[in-house]
Protein backbone atom coordinates (compact mmCIF):
# COMPACT_ATOMS: atom_id res chain seq x y z
CA UNK A 1 0.00 0.00 0.00
CA UNK A 2 0.95 3.66 -0.26
CA UNK A 3 1.77 5.65 2.88
CA UNK A 4 3.03 9.17 3.63
CA UNK A 5 6.06 8.53 5.82
CA UNK A 6 8.21 10.97 7.76
CA UNK A 7 11.87 10.01 8.18
CA UNK A 8 14.42 10.94 10.81
CA UNK A 9 15.82 13.76 8.65
CA UNK A 10 12.22 15.15 8.64
CA UNK A 11 11.76 14.46 4.95
CA UNK A 12 8.40 13.18 3.69
CA UNK A 13 8.21 10.32 1.22
CA UNK A 14 5.32 8.47 -0.37
CA UNK A 15 6.49 4.97 0.44
CA UNK A 16 5.29 1.53 -0.53
CA UNK A 17 4.87 -0.79 2.43
CA UNK A 18 3.03 -3.95 3.29
CA UNK A 19 -0.64 -3.48 4.15
CA UNK A 20 -1.38 -4.33 7.79
CA UNK A 21 -3.57 -7.22 8.84
CA UNK A 22 -6.14 -7.05 11.64
CA UNK A 23 -5.58 -9.17 14.74
CA UNK A 24 -8.04 -10.13 17.45
CA UNK A 25 -10.37 -7.24 18.26
CA UNK A 26 -9.05 -5.13 15.37
CA UNK A 27 -10.43 -3.89 12.06
CA UNK A 28 -8.75 -3.07 8.76
CA UNK A 29 -10.07 0.21 7.34
CA UNK A 30 -9.65 1.18 3.71
CA UNK A 31 -8.94 4.92 4.06
CA UNK A 32 -10.98 7.11 1.72
CA UNK A 33 -10.16 10.56 3.11
CA UNK A 34 -7.50 12.03 5.40
CA UNK A 35 -7.38 15.53 6.83
CA UNK A 36 -4.32 17.79 6.88
CA UNK A 37 -3.87 19.46 10.28
CA UNK A 38 -1.59 22.06 11.83
CA UNK A 39 -0.28 19.38 14.17
CA UNK A 40 1.26 17.72 11.10
CA UNK A 41 3.48 20.80 10.84
CA UNK A 42 4.71 20.25 14.39
CA UNK A 43 5.79 16.74 13.37
CA UNK A 44 7.39 17.72 10.06
CA UNK A 45 9.28 20.56 11.79
CA UNK A 46 10.64 18.23 14.48
CA UNK A 47 8.83 19.99 17.33
CA UNK A 48 7.00 16.74 18.08
CA UNK A 49 9.00 13.50 17.72
CA UNK A 50 7.26 10.16 17.08
CA UNK A 51 8.28 6.92 18.77
CA UNK A 52 9.95 5.61 15.62
CA UNK A 53 11.04 6.59 12.12
CA UNK A 54 9.84 6.21 9.50
CA UNK A 55 6.30 6.85 10.72
CA UNK A 56 3.13 7.12 8.65
CA UNK A 57 1.70 10.60 9.08
CA UNK A 58 -1.97 11.43 9.60
CA UNK A 59 -4.30 11.55 12.59
CA UNK A 60 -7.50 12.41 10.68
CA UNK A 61 -8.86 9.51 8.66
CA UNK A 62 -12.15 7.99 7.58
CA UNK A 63 -12.95 5.10 5.31
CA UNK A 64 -14.71 1.76 5.07
CA UNK A 65 -14.17 -1.33 7.19
CA UNK A 66 -12.71 -3.92 4.81
CA UNK A 67 -11.81 -6.82 7.13
CA UNK A 68 -11.94 -7.74 10.79
CA UNK A 69 -10.03 -9.98 13.15
CA UNK A 70 -11.58 -12.46 15.59
CA UNK A 71 -14.00 -11.15 18.17
CA UNK A 72 -15.16 -8.11 16.16
CA UNK A 73 -18.85 -7.25 15.70
CA UNK A 74 -18.65 -4.31 13.27
CA UNK A 75 -19.48 -5.50 9.76
CA UNK A 76 -17.31 -5.22 6.68
CA UNK A 77 -18.55 -2.39 4.48
CA UNK A 78 -19.34 -0.09 7.42
CA UNK A 79 -18.26 3.54 6.86
CA UNK A 80 -16.16 4.59 9.83
CA UNK A 81 -14.28 7.58 11.24
CA UNK A 82 -11.06 6.66 13.03
CA UNK A 83 -10.84 7.85 16.63
CA UNK A 84 -7.12 8.54 16.80
CA UNK A 85 -6.34 8.15 20.53
CA UNK A 86 -5.37 4.59 21.38
CA UNK A 87 -6.28 3.54 24.92
CA UNK A 88 -6.25 0.51 27.19
CA UNK A 89 -9.99 0.59 27.91
CA UNK A 90 -9.45 -0.58 31.49
CA UNK A 91 -7.82 2.21 33.53
CA UNK A 92 -9.69 4.73 35.67
CA UNK A 93 -9.62 7.39 32.95
CA UNK A 94 -10.88 5.04 30.22
CA UNK A 95 -13.68 3.72 32.44
CA UNK A 96 -14.75 7.33 33.03
CA UNK A 97 -14.92 7.86 29.25
CA UNK A 98 -11.70 9.90 29.16
CA UNK A 99 -9.83 7.83 26.58
CA UNK A 100 -7.75 10.90 25.68
CA UNK A 101 -6.21 10.76 29.18
CA UNK A 102 -5.57 6.99 29.31
CA UNK A 103 -3.16 6.09 32.12
CA UNK A 104 -1.60 3.14 30.29
CA UNK A 105 -1.51 3.88 26.57
CA UNK A 106 -0.14 7.27 25.43
CA UNK A 107 -0.22 6.41 21.72
CA UNK A 108 -1.98 8.49 19.09
CA UNK A 109 -2.24 7.63 15.42
CA UNK A 110 -0.07 9.82 13.24
CA UNK A 111 1.66 11.47 16.21
CA UNK A 112 3.79 8.72 17.67
CA UNK A 113 2.62 5.58 15.83
CA UNK A 114 1.67 4.92 12.20
CA UNK A 115 -1.36 6.95 11.18
CA UNK A 116 -3.96 7.26 8.48
CA UNK A 117 -2.27 8.97 5.53
CA UNK A 118 -2.20 5.60 3.84
CA UNK A 119 -4.39 3.27 1.83
CA UNK A 120 -5.11 1.13 4.90
CA UNK A 121 -4.95 1.42 8.67
CA UNK A 122 -5.56 -1.16 11.41
CA UNK A 123 -7.14 -0.04 14.68
CA UNK A 124 -8.95 -1.60 17.63
CA UNK A 125 -12.66 -1.98 16.93
CA UNK A 126 -13.49 0.68 19.54
CA UNK A 127 -11.52 3.22 17.47
CA UNK A 128 -13.72 2.71 14.40
CA UNK A 129 -16.75 4.96 14.90
CA UNK A 130 -19.62 4.22 12.47
CA UNK A 131 -20.55 7.07 10.15
CA UNK A 132 -24.03 7.51 8.61
CA UNK A 133 -24.08 6.87 4.88
CA UNK A 134 -25.34 10.43 4.30
CA UNK A 135 -22.15 11.99 5.70
CA UNK A 136 -19.27 12.67 3.31
CA UNK A 137 -16.21 10.73 4.46
CA UNK A 138 -14.08 13.83 3.82
CA UNK A 139 -16.16 15.65 6.43
CA UNK A 140 -15.95 12.65 8.76
CA UNK A 141 -12.15 12.67 8.46
CA UNK A 142 -11.97 16.32 9.55
CA UNK A 143 -14.23 15.58 12.50
CA UNK A 144 -11.72 13.05 13.88
CA UNK A 145 -9.52 15.95 14.95
CA UNK A 146 -10.95 19.40 14.29
CA UNK A 147 -14.55 18.47 15.00
CA UNK A 148 -14.08 16.43 18.15
CA UNK A 149 -11.51 18.92 19.49
CA UNK A 150 -14.05 21.73 19.13
CA UNK A 151 -16.76 19.72 20.90
CA UNK A 152 -14.38 18.73 23.69
CA UNK A 153 -13.14 22.30 24.24
CA UNK A 154 -16.66 23.71 24.49
CA UNK A 155 -17.74 20.93 26.86
CA UNK A 156 -14.74 21.45 29.10
CA UNK A 157 -15.27 25.23 29.14
CA UNK A 158 -18.75 24.92 30.63
CA UNK A 159 -19.96 27.46 28.06
CA UNK A 160 -23.57 28.52 28.67
CA UNK A 161 -26.29 30.24 26.69
CA UNK A 162 -25.90 34.03 26.32
CA UNK A 163 -22.24 34.00 27.36
CA UNK A 164 -19.61 35.59 25.14
CA UNK A 165 -16.97 33.34 23.60
CA UNK A 166 -13.87 34.62 21.82
CA UNK A 167 -12.24 32.21 19.38
CA UNK A 168 -8.67 33.23 18.57
CA UNK A 169 -7.48 31.51 15.40
CA UNK A 170 -9.92 30.60 12.65
CA UNK A 171 -8.32 27.57 11.04
CA UNK A 172 -9.69 24.06 10.72
CA UNK A 173 -10.45 23.78 14.44
CA UNK A 174 -11.48 27.39 14.99
CA UNK A 175 -14.18 27.41 12.31
CA UNK A 176 -15.80 24.38 13.95
CA UNK A 177 -15.34 25.76 17.46
CA UNK A 178 -17.30 28.84 16.42
CA UNK A 179 -20.20 26.65 15.32
CA UNK A 180 -20.18 24.42 18.40
CA UNK A 181 -20.08 27.49 20.67
CA UNK A 182 -23.03 28.99 18.78
CA UNK A 183 -24.88 25.68 19.18
CA UNK A 184 -24.29 26.01 22.94
CA UNK A 185 -26.07 29.38 22.78
CA UNK A 186 -23.05 31.66 23.09
CA UNK A 187 -22.36 34.91 21.28
CA UNK A 188 -19.10 34.37 19.40
CA UNK A 189 -16.40 36.88 18.49
CA UNK A 190 -13.74 35.61 16.08
CA UNK A 191 -10.14 36.83 16.04
CA UNK A 192 -8.53 36.19 12.64
CA UNK A 193 -5.33 37.11 10.87
CA UNK A 194 -7.02 38.02 7.56
CA UNK A 195 -10.25 39.66 6.43
CA UNK A 196 -11.00 36.53 4.39
CA UNK A 197 -10.98 34.38 7.50
CA UNK A 198 -13.20 36.88 9.28
CA UNK A 199 -15.74 36.61 6.47
CA UNK A 200 -15.57 32.83 6.78
CA UNK A 201 -16.10 33.09 10.54
CA UNK A 202 -19.13 35.36 10.30
CA UNK A 203 -20.67 33.15 7.61
CA UNK A 204 -20.38 30.21 10.03
CA UNK A 205 -21.93 31.79 13.10
CA UNK A 206 -19.63 34.43 14.58
CA UNK A 207 -21.62 37.55 15.47
CA UNK A 208 -18.60 39.81 15.08
CA UNK A 209 -14.85 39.69 14.79
CA UNK A 210 -11.45 41.33 14.85
CA UNK A 211 -8.63 41.14 12.33
CA UNK A 212 -5.35 40.77 14.24
CA UNK A 213 -2.59 40.55 11.66
CA UNK A 214 0.25 42.23 13.58
CA UNK A 215 1.62 42.04 17.15
CA UNK A 216 0.23 45.47 18.03
CA UNK A 217 -3.26 44.19 17.22
CA UNK A 218 -3.01 41.77 20.16
CA UNK A 219 -1.77 44.51 22.49
CA UNK A 220 -5.02 46.36 21.84
CA UNK A 221 -7.23 43.26 21.69
CA UNK A 222 -8.42 43.32 25.35
CA UNK A 223 -9.64 46.92 24.92
CA UNK A 224 -11.42 46.04 21.68
CA UNK A 225 -13.09 42.95 23.16
CA UNK A 226 -14.35 44.93 26.16
CA UNK A 227 -15.64 47.64 23.85
CA UNK A 228 -17.51 45.03 21.79
CA UNK A 229 -19.05 43.47 24.93
CA UNK A 230 -20.15 46.60 26.77
CA UNK A 231 -17.16 46.43 29.10
CA UNK A 232 -17.90 42.83 30.14
CA UNK A 233 -15.11 40.89 28.41
CA UNK A 234 -15.00 37.25 27.33
CA UNK A 235 -16.69 34.57 29.43
CA UNK A 236 -14.63 32.03 27.49
CA UNK A 237 -11.52 32.68 25.42
CA UNK A 238 -10.50 29.77 23.19
CA UNK A 239 -6.79 30.05 22.34
CA UNK A 240 -5.76 28.27 19.13
CA UNK A 241 -2.68 30.26 18.06
CA UNK A 242 -0.39 29.59 21.00
CA UNK A 243 2.11 32.45 21.07
CA UNK A 244 3.06 34.19 24.30
CA UNK A 245 1.52 37.41 22.99
CA UNK A 246 -1.82 35.86 21.98
CA UNK A 247 -2.10 33.91 25.22
CA UNK A 248 -1.33 36.94 27.36
CA UNK A 249 -3.90 38.96 25.43
CA UNK A 250 -6.44 36.22 25.99
CA UNK A 251 -6.05 36.32 29.76
CA UNK A 252 -6.49 40.10 29.67
CA UNK A 253 -9.71 39.72 27.66
CA UNK A 254 -11.46 37.64 30.32
CA UNK A 255 -14.54 38.77 32.18
CA UNK A 256 -14.90 38.07 35.87
CA UNK A 257 -15.10 34.28 36.27
CA UNK A 258 -13.98 34.03 32.66
CA UNK A 259 -12.27 30.87 31.42
CA UNK A 260 -9.14 30.74 29.24
CA UNK A 261 -9.12 27.48 27.28
CA UNK A 262 -5.78 26.48 25.75
CA UNK A 263 -6.39 24.16 22.80
CA UNK A 264 -3.64 22.65 20.69
CA UNK A 265 0.11 22.33 20.98
CA UNK A 266 2.54 25.20 21.45
CA UNK A 267 6.27 25.53 22.08
CA UNK A 268 5.85 28.89 23.84
CA UNK A 269 5.35 29.64 27.52
CA UNK A 270 2.65 31.61 29.28
CA UNK A 271 3.67 33.81 32.22
CA UNK A 272 1.33 35.94 34.30
CA UNK A 273 0.83 37.30 37.79
CA UNK A 274 -1.55 35.18 39.93
CA UNK A 275 -3.57 38.30 40.73
CA UNK A 276 -4.58 38.45 37.06
CA UNK A 277 -6.65 35.36 37.85
CA UNK A 278 -7.39 35.75 41.56
CA UNK A 279 -9.06 39.17 41.61
CA UNK A 280 -11.63 38.19 38.99
CA UNK A 281 -11.87 34.49 39.92
CA UNK A 282 -10.69 33.66 36.43
CA UNK A 283 -9.41 30.21 35.45
CA UNK A 284 -7.15 28.48 32.93
CA UNK A 285 -8.20 25.21 31.32
CA UNK A 286 -6.36 23.02 28.83
CA UNK A 287 -7.54 20.36 26.40
CA UNK A 288 -5.79 17.47 24.70
CA UNK A 289 -7.48 15.82 21.72
CA UNK A 290 -10.95 14.58 22.75
CA UNK A 291 -12.95 11.53 23.79
CA UNK A 292 -14.75 9.04 21.58
CA UNK A 293 -18.00 10.58 22.87
CA UNK A 294 -16.87 13.96 21.53
CA UNK A 295 -16.25 12.41 18.11
CA UNK A 296 -19.66 10.74 18.14
CA UNK A 297 -21.22 14.09 19.03
CA UNK A 298 -19.36 15.88 16.24
CA UNK A 299 -20.58 13.25 13.74
CA UNK A 300 -24.15 13.69 14.95
CA UNK A 301 -23.95 17.50 14.69
CA UNK A 302 -22.50 17.31 11.18
CA UNK A 303 -25.05 14.75 10.01
CA UNK A 304 -27.90 16.97 11.21
CA UNK A 305 -26.38 20.03 9.51
CA UNK A 306 -25.83 21.83 12.82
CA UNK A 307 -22.14 22.21 11.98
CA UNK A 308 -20.49 22.21 8.57
CA UNK A 309 -16.88 21.62 7.60
CA UNK A 310 -15.66 24.03 4.93
CA UNK A 311 -13.42 21.95 2.67
CA UNK A 312 -10.74 24.33 1.41
CA UNK A 313 -9.16 21.91 -1.08
CA UNK A 314 -8.86 18.24 -1.99
CA UNK A 315 -5.58 16.70 -3.08
CA UNK A 316 -4.37 13.25 -4.10
CA UNK A 317 -2.14 11.54 -1.54
CA UNK A 318 0.93 12.36 -3.63
CA UNK A 319 0.26 16.11 -3.19
CA UNK A 320 0.53 16.08 0.60
CA UNK A 321 3.52 18.46 0.46
CA UNK A 322 1.41 21.01 -1.43
CA UNK A 323 -1.29 20.84 1.24
CA UNK A 324 1.25 21.21 4.05
CA UNK A 325 2.86 24.15 2.26
CA UNK A 326 -0.45 26.00 2.05
CA UNK A 327 -1.04 25.35 5.74
CA UNK A 328 2.44 26.61 6.60
CA UNK A 329 1.71 29.88 4.79
CA UNK A 330 -1.59 30.24 6.72
CA UNK A 331 -3.56 30.50 3.49
CA UNK A 332 -6.12 27.77 4.17
CA UNK A 333 -9.79 28.64 4.63
CA UNK A 334 -11.19 25.58 6.36
CA UNK A 335 -9.80 22.05 6.14
CA UNK A 336 -7.73 20.41 3.41
CA UNK A 337 -8.41 16.78 2.52
CA UNK A 338 -6.33 14.06 0.93
CA UNK A 339 -8.55 11.91 -1.30
CA UNK A 340 -7.52 8.29 -1.38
Amino acid sequence: MRAVQIWEDLSLRIGECEAPRPGAGQVLVRVRAAGVCGTDLHITSGMHRPDHYPMTLGHEAAGVVEAAGPGVSIAAGTPAAIYNKLSCGMCEQCLRGRQNLCDNDPRQLGLNVDGGDADYVVVPERNAVPVPAALDLAVAAALTCAGMTAVHAVRLSGLRANETAVVNGVGGVGILLIQVARHAGAQVIAVCDTAEKLRLATSHGAMDGVVAAAPDDYLSLPTRIRSMTGGHGADAYFELVGTHLTMTAGIACLAKRGRFISTGYTSEELSLHPLDLILGERSILATVAATRWDLETAIRLATSGTITVPIAARYPLEAVEVALGALRKRRVLGRQILDL
